[in-house]
C-alpha cells in the first residue's frame, strides 16, 4: 500500500473512532436578556445562550487568549443539548464537543507554537497563604468551564472552590484587567478554597473626569492575600488557529 493510502487510511481510522454524541440539538438561542450557561454531567452536556468561542474554549481547554483566526467566527448564540451513550469522562466529554464542532460548526483548525508575553504565577516570600479544600468531590464540576473555574462573586469578594493552582491560573487569565495569558509555576499540588477581594476596575476610562479608585488591584490583591505573585515572563505558547466555521442549522 503506497504511503498516500496508508495515510488517508490512518486518517479515515482516526475520524470513526472519535468519540461523538449519541444525540446533540442545536437550536439557535432566541430568549431575551439571558445568560450564557454551561452544564456537564457525566454523559450530558448542556448550554443555553453560548456562541462559538466559548464552545471552541470549552471543547480544547484552552484561555481565550490562546485562539488566533477569530475574524472567522460569526455572531449568533445558540442553545445546545446533547447526550452521550453512556457514562464519559471528562477527556471523551472535550473529544465529543471537538467532533460536534467539525460535524455541526464545519469547525477546520490548525495549531501553532509562538513565543509570547505571559504572567507567571509564584509564590511570594513569605509562603502561599492557602487552605486546603474539604469540599468533596463529588460536588465538583468535572469540566472546567468559566463559570466554574472563575469562582463566585460574594459581598467579601470572589470565592474559590476546590480550586487547584492551574485552574487559578486559567481563572486569572480571564479577568480584563490582566492583559496575557498567566501560567501556574506555583508547584503547589492540591486543591484549596479561598476568597480574593480586589477593585476590577481600579483605573477609570480615558477621557473621563473620574479618579482613580484606591480599591486593591488584582496584582497586589494576589500577593497579599494569598501570599502569591504574578511575574512578567515569556513563554512558548501553543495557539489553536481557526480556519474556517459555519453557522449551523437548527434541527
Amino acid at each position: 500500500m503506497r504511503p498516500t493510502t496508508l495515510l488517508l487510511a490512518a486518517a479515515m481510522v482516526s475520524f470513526a473512532q472519535a468519540p461523538a454524541f449519541e444525540v446533540a440539538s442545536v437550536k439557535p438561542n432566541t430568549a431575551e436578556g439571558r445568560r450564557m450557561s454551561v452544564q456537564f454531567s457525566s454523559d450530558r452536556f448542556t448550554a443555553f445562550d453560548i456562541g462559538v468561542v466559548p464552545l471552541v474554549v470549552l471543547a480544547y481547554d484552552l484561555n481565550l487568549r490562546q485562539i488566533s483566526g477569530l475574524a472567522h467566527a460569526f455572531d449568533g448564540r445558540f442553545d445546545i443539548v446533547a447526550r452521550a451513550e453512556h457514562r464519559v469522562s471528562s477527556s471523551e466529554m472535550r473529544q465529543m464537543l471537538q467532533s460536534l464542532l467539525a460535524d455541526r460548526f464545519k469547525l477546520q483548525i490548525h495549531w501553532e507554537t509562538r513565543e509570547a508575553p505571559v504572567y507567571s504565577l509564584t509564590v511570594a516570600k513569605g509562603g502561599p497563604k492557602l487552605r486546603r479544600s474539604d469540599t468533596p468531590e463529588a460536588d465538583i464540576s468535572r469540566v472546567r468551564t468559566p463559570d466554574s473555574a472563575i469562582g463566585a462573586e460574594t459581598a467579601s469578594g470572589v470565592r474559590y472552590t476546590h480550586e487547584s493552582m492551574a485552574d487559578f491560573a486559567w481563572a486569572l487569565s480571564l479577568i480584563s484587567r490582566i492583559d496575557r495569558q498567566v501560567i501556574d509555576n506555583t508547584g503547589i499540588e492540591g486543591h484549596y478554597d479561598f476568597t480574593l477581594a480586589f477593585d476590577p476596575n481600579p483605573v477609570p476610562p480615558a477621557g473621563t473626569d473620574v479618579s482613580p479608585r484606591l480599591g486593591t488591584d488584582i496584582f497586589s490583591a494576589v500577593r497579599e492575600q494569598l501570599g502569591l505573585k504574578l511575574e512578567s515572563a515569556r513563554a512558548s505558547i501553543q495557539f489553536l488557529v481557526i480556519d474556517h466555521v459555519e453557522r449551523p442549522s437548527a434541527n
